[in-house]
């Protein structure tokens, strides 16, 4: 008959690891009564183990969809609480830009020969970052002008993020409740806030669009000899005039890459007559 070992006080120390039931168990601790009993009876300090502590498990719960009706907050409030709070509002950005409307002319985007003669007028309100767009008919086009698209936010297709004033620009395409549009040209007004508001419309500042045009001239021996050397590559044809595309064409010669917009702030503050 095989002999049976039994477990003693002895065999149990913090950081050992003993088979119980076929499982390997580790003792990290003990009591303070049992520590003392050891160290009286046997000289032996138990000295606990540090565990590491398990990682916390961690649930996500998907963001449903939205689903239509209002803002994409609105239907946010559903997700987070059973009893929707309203949204909250940047309230001192609307009082102190609710004025101030931005205006485009705008071009439909599509591969629909009938759409190429649509015009349209995007409109940008900066106190609340909302859009809306009205198409602009003529009589007897078969189409019915008027309000387009509601106002509201919307989104950037590329960013995923809600369009700001900023990303208004001449030139610039903007994706619109499933509708590509490019703006063409803008009023006054909106020309005219651009330019006081060059930090956030870079391309709208006549300062930074010339400190942008006089960059190459490091390379020349003075300022003077750049801008001879550049009026004579914008006015290939000697008539002492320069118009869009001969300027476009002579700062691509130059390396100089600007944006339309920067091309239209540029022909506005110096062609006032609007003939080169």
């Amino acid at each position: 008959m095989r002999e049976v070992d039994y477990y003693t006080p002895a065999d149990f120390k913090c950081g050992d690891i003993i088979p119980i039931w076929g499982r390997q168990c580790l003792i990290y601790d003990a009591d303070d009564f049992t520590k003392q009993w050891y160290k009286e009876n046997f000289g032996i300090t138990q000295v606990p183990v540090a565990l590491r502590k398990p990682a916390p498990d961690v649930f996500y719960q998907a963001i449903p969809p939205s689903t239509g009706y209002g803002t994409d907050e609105d239907s946010m409030g559903s997700v987070i609480a059973l009893q929707p709070k309203i949204p909250k509002f940047d309230m001192k950005k609307m009082f102190k830009q609710d004025m101030h409307i931005l205006r485009f002319n705008a071009k439909l985007v599509s591969t629909e020969p009938d759409d190429e003669s649509r015009t349209f007028i995007v409109s940008f309100y900066c106190g609340d970052d909302t859009i809306q767009v009205y198409e602009v008919c003529d009589k007897n086009s078969g189409r019915m002008g008027g309000r387009f698209m509601e106002r509201k936010k919307q989104r950037s297709q590329i960013t995923g993020q809600y369009y700001t004033e900023k990303d208004f620009l001449i030139g610039r395409t903007v994706f619109l409740g499933g509708f590509k549009f490019m703006l063409t040209s803008s009023d006054e007004y909106t020309e005219k806030y651009m330019q006081d508001n060059g930090d956030i419309f870079p391309e709208a500042s006549i300062k930074a669009i010339i400190n942008k045009i006089k960059a190459p001239a490091r390379n020349y021996p003075d300022l003077q000899s750049y801008a001879i050397d550049l009026l004579k590559k914008f006015d290939k044809n000697n008539n002492k005039f320069i118009d869009f595309d001969e300027f476009t064409e002579g700062l691509r010669s130059m390396n100089i890459t600007i944006t339309n917009h920067e091309q239209h702030a540029l022909m506005k503050v110096f062609d006032h007559n609007n003939d080169g």
